[in-house]
């Protein structure tokens, strides 16, 4: 995910795997596809003594890469880093959307919206045990 503000709304800043499969477009799909079909076919070229032993562990190896790129896609939908009108409609926008500051005052150095950690999950620190 970028370091960054979020361009557009935000429907869900912290969204599950099965919200991100749910808001999954045909295009997302269709990528999916050619990612499989086009490494099966990459292992079946350079795979020279056993074509289809490697074809077949090529696909396994671009099915998964093109599951982690369909999360990685429905996700960014989802908190906002690229364009998700469609899921807008369909969801809803969260109820607190971050302040979007303008370009020439705000730097990518210090974004607004993912700059805080909850105590939870990044405890301070305890300075007394550094001597």
């Amino acid at each position: 995910m970028p370091y960054g503000d979020p361009k557009f709304t935000v429907v869900n800043p912290s969204p599950d795997v099965d919200q991100s499969l749910r808001s999954l477009r045909a295009s997302d799909y269709v990528a999916a596809a050619i990612l499989s079909s086009g490494s099966w076919a990459y292992g079946y070229v350079f795979g020279k003594p056993t074509r289809v032993a490697c074809a077949n562990t090529a696909m396994a190896l671009g099915m998964t890469c093109a599951s982690m790129m369909l999360l990685q896609n429905g996700r960014a939908r989802l908190r906002g880093y690229r364009e998700n009108d469609r899921e807008v409609k369909i969801y809803g926008a969260w109820p607190v959307q971050p302040e979007l500051r303008a370009a020439d005052r705000g730097t990518r150095r210090f974004p607004v919206a993912t700059g805080t950690a909850s105590p939870l999950t990044r405890p301070p620190l305890d300075w007394r045990n550094y001597d």
